[in-house]
């Protein structure tokens, strides 16, 4: 997908060579163009929020937007023949997700899952025109320079689907930023991320108008899905999701889903 979409013009370092699992190194290796920036919100916690808060109101909501945009301007038939040619057993659109989703739900033994990822594909909306989403959008996927130059990095989400799977994504982490804040700065927090996320929705619906957003709970309901599955795995792995995105928004994760299944989920 990177390569792809580096090659449509996207602003995305150029993969120049790349391997699957190599026995000397450990694992599957890429080589790409060197991408200058740091990440909008580097080295931040609660209180540094805050005081950057002028700031991220300014520009996050709109680089994010700029960013998902442009990406879903691009003609997904390229991409899509090249992850098909490259990786056919690869899950390419949302309905390859059910399959995936429940079956990890099954092996981490989590009923609840199992049952709420069934829901979630019996109350699926009709698709509408579907683009190349990054799936997993966020501010440390971005890379900002001196210049304001924008380049989007991690690619291992990525799918085609609707325009909304992408920003319902981007949209609840904002909403719900994993950040430390110590007592009744958290209720702060909240309402800071809660901002960015309307002010990045209403961004984007300005650079895409024709761009269907009304499925945007059913796909927060998804990403609420995939993210509890994660969780959950990270867990039975290490013991504990602390540390990882995805164990602080559970609770906004249960919530979502709930709302859309009515499936009761374990928190």
């Amino acid at each position: 997908v990177q390569q792809t979409v580096a090659d449509l013009g996207f602003a995305t370092p150029h993969v120049r060579l790349a391997r699957t699992a190599d026995n000397e190194i450990g694992g599957s290796w890429s080589v790409m163009d060197f991408a200058a920036g740091t990440p909008p919100l580097g080295n931040l916690n609660g209180l540094a929020a805050l005081r950057r808060a002028p700031g991220l109101f300014a520009h996050l909501p709109v680089q994010l937007a700029t960013a998902m945009a442009a990406l879903h301007a691009l003609d997904p038939e390229p991409v899509s023949t090249a992850v098909r040619a490259a990786a056919p057993s690869v899950a390419v659109g949302v309905d390859d997700l059910f399959e995936h989703y429940e079956a990890g739900a099954e092996v981490l033994g989590r009923a609840d899952l199992v049952a709420s990822v069934r829901a979630l594909a019996l109350t699926r909306p009709t698709e509408g025109p579907t683009v190349i989403c990054h799936g997993d959008l966020h501010p440390f996927n971005l890379l900002i320079d001196d210049g304001g130059h924008i380049t989007v990095v991690d690619w291992t989400a990525a799918i085609r689907a609707e325009p909304a799977y992408d920003v319902a994504f981007t949209a609840m982490l904002l909403a719900n930023p994993p950040l430390d804040a110590p007592g009744p700065l958290g209720g702060v927090i909240s309402w800071v991320g809660g901002r960015l996320a309307h002010r990045f929705v209403a961004r984007y619906r300005t650079l895409a108008p024709q761009v269907d957003l009304g499925a945007l709970d059913w796909y927060q309901a998804l990403h609420g899905a995939r993210m509890l599955i994660e969780a959950a795995s990270i867990e039975a792995r290490d013991g504990t999701n602390a540390g990882h995105p995805f164990g602080a928004l559970i609770p906004a994760a249960s919530k979502a889903l709930n709302a859309i299944t009515g499936v009761p989920v374990v928190a």
